[in-house]
């Protein structure tokens, strides 16, 4: 943290704590959880994780940095009577962006209710974060899922010391959107994040696109190639952040059908099962089948136009031009054609551009799928699930990210009335679900897809589901 970064905002109604590192890593090793240090005043953001973009957006006061291992706290004025309950949010980012110092990371909003303490987390990103390089051994035998390890250090810091802002250390929810949610629904498969929650939940993602072994050892292999150290990969410890940053730009696909497709040919939750350094023992998806942790209760979400944001701001890259080329997608995917042809013509209805037939078939593969599959298959072990979309407000549609202000209590910018209407329920649903006070909730699901929704018709929540599940029935999405 640099001396010089102005103190963080405040908000009413709570206390703040900025910046508590909650462990330390040395590059490519596994963290070691911190000590609290009660007497410091925790006033500054801390340093964000390396990572491509260092735009307005993060609000780095305190810059970019390997030595981004720290969390905020954020806790009602007047405190409680009893321990609350606590939330500790996950950013997404596709694994290679984001903070807690973001807005959009900033969970004062839940704290000023006072009903619980939250937390929002920094992990490792990208090159120094989500690359397999364990089975190179030596220096690098640690280097495994280590954005994992990060978030099961955070949450090891916060059963040690939540305690001290008012927290009950044994009624923890994680939750978080996107690659956090991903990530959220990666701790059922790691055995060392155990008894450290309470309750899961994902928004736009959840037990799912795990990355397969393979992929991630051949990512890492095309990487240390592009710097020149596959002789001795162990020099990766002696360049600067920057160049491995930039090299994995470089060897990583970057189109969404690849990275989300069948084989998730991206950075992620690696199932890392039997490899040197392995932190993961199953799939997210195998664990909730098993009913295993069937005392977890899980919250999985997604938007009703989840992939419309590509579509509104990334034409020119997400375009596949013409609707024979999302068949061949999808076959691809290791669906026979004939099939890939009828999911196609399903979702090509009501005047859709090929864009948007793609974006329809891709939300569903990569959101609706594993929501409502990952929520039967709780339900089915004896597990409270709740499955819930988030639909659109006052003719604006609902994409990915849409929620993201709400998750942590906070205003978008500019939002209507209807907006903030969404908005302040799916905050409260977040703390419903959090609180354990799920009588509030719509009914969990059973045997049937049952799902709440937040925002404004035309769309059907529990109908979308049941129509995904039909669509690609007996169709694997690991």
């Amino acid at each position: 943290m640099t001396a010089t970064a102005p103190k963080a905002p405040t908000a009413p109604g709570v206390r703040s704590w900025w910046g508590i590192p909650y462990a330390t890593a040395e590059r490519y090793r596994r963290p070691v959880v911190a000590d609290f240090d009660p007497d410091r005043p925790y006033d500054r953001k801390g340093v964000v994780a390396v990572q491509p973009d260092s735009g307005d957006w993060l609000e780095a006061d305190s810059g970019m940095g390997e030595d981004c291992l720290n969390l905020n706290v954020w806790a009602p004025e007047q405190p409680a009577d009893k321990a609350l309950p606590v939330t500790v949010y996950i950013h997404g980012g596709g694994f290679e962006y984001g903070a807690n110092t973001q807005i959009t990371s900033n969970a004062s909003g839940l704290a000023a209710t006072g009903r619980v303490v939250s937390v929002s987390v920094n992990y490792r990103l990208g090159a120094l974060g989500a690359l397999s390089l364990s089975q190179y051994g030596g220096r690098l035998a640690e280097a495994s899922n280590l954005f994992l390890q990060d978030i099961i250090a955070a949450l090891t810091w916060v059963k040690r010391n939540i305690a001290h802002f008012g927290g009950d250390p044994d009624n923890v929810t994680v939750y978080g959107h996107s690659a956090g949610a991903y990530s959220t629904f990666g701790l059922l498969g790691a055995s060392s994040a155990d008894g450290l929650y309470r309750r899961l939940a994902g928004f736009s993602g959840g037990p799912a696109r795990s990355v397969p072994a393979w992929w991630a050892e051949e990512l890492a292999h095309l990487f240390v190639t592009e710097l020149g150290v596959a002789d001795n990969p162990e020099k990766l410890l002696d360049l600067d952040a920057a160049s491995l940053k930039d090299a994995l730009r470089k060897v990583a696909p970057t189109d969404l059908g690849v990275r989300g497709g069948v084989d998730n040919q991206a950075t992620g939750v690696v199932l890392d099962i039997g490899q040197p350094g392995a932190v993961v023992h199953a799939h997210p998806m195998d664990v909730l089948a098993s009913g295993a942790h069937r005392d977890v209760d899980v919250l999985l979400s997604m938007a009703s136009d989840d992939m419309g944001w590509w579509v509104a701001n990334d034409l020119d890259r997400f375009n596949p031009h013409a609707r024979d080329r999302v068949v061949d997608e999808v076959a691809g995917w290791r669906i026979s054609r004939s099939r890939a042809q009828k999911i196609v013509d399903a979702y090509d209805q009501g005047g859709r551009t090929p864009a948007e037939v793609r974006a329809a078939v891709m939300a569903d593969y990569l959101f609706a799928l594993p929501a409502a599959r990952g929520a039967l298959a709780h339900a089915a072990a004896g597990g409270n699930a709740h499955l819930l979309m988030i639909g659109p407000a006052e003719g604006a549609p609902a994409v990915h990210g849409t929620e993201m202000y709400a998750l942590v209590g906070q205003e978008q910018p500019g939002r209507s009335a209807e907006q903030a209407e969404r908005d302040t329920r799916i905050r409260d649903i977040v703390l419903d679900f959090a609180t354990g006070e799920q009588t509030r909730l719509w009914p969990a699901v059973t045997d049937k897809p049952t799902s709440g929704s937040v925002g404004s018709p035309p769309f059907e929540a529990t109908a979308h589901y049941q129509q995904a599940l039909g669509l690609w029935e007996g169709i694997d999405r690991p």
